[in-house]
């Protein structure tokens, strides 16, 4: 029942996000396994209920980036903490050095994105060293 939730939710989250235009891409952040693997389970079971919801829109997840390249793309460092995250994310962006995030999922997130949009070429990746 929950991942009947999560595809649920995803099915609106996409709908919503569409109205905007097609999108461009679907990036999706990455996890190293975990030694428990009942929370391995939990997360693929929600990666696969995001993936039907996107399938019924005809997309699919086009990247996965793992937490360390996102850090490095963004902050030169594979290592950096949050704060250093949101530094860079601020930095690519062109934010104010005390711009507020709502929470580091939020800049986790930009950051995963602008490590793609960098990938890809989409956006100047000098912006980002």
């Amino acid at each position: 029942m929950r991942y009947e939730i999560i595809e649920s939710v995803a099915l609106l989250f996409i709908r919503e996000q569409l109205r905007a235009g097609p999108f461009a891409g679907v990036v999706r952040e990455i996890w190293p396994p975990s030694r428990d693997y009942k929370m391995n389970d939990k997360i693929h079971g929600s990666w696969s209920a995001v993936d039907r919801a996107l399938a019924r829109y005809g997309y699919a997840v086009d990247a996965n980036l793992t937490p360390s390249s996102v850090k490095k793309t963004v902050t030169g460092d594979g290592s950096a903490k949050k704060p250093e995250v949101a530094a860079g994310v601020r930095r690519v962006l062109g934010l104010a050095e005390d711009y507020p995030f709502a929470t580091d999922d939020e800049s986790d997130a930009c950051a995963v994105i602008l490590a793609w949009l960098i990938r890809e070429n989409l956006i100047d990746a000098e912006e980002a060293e």
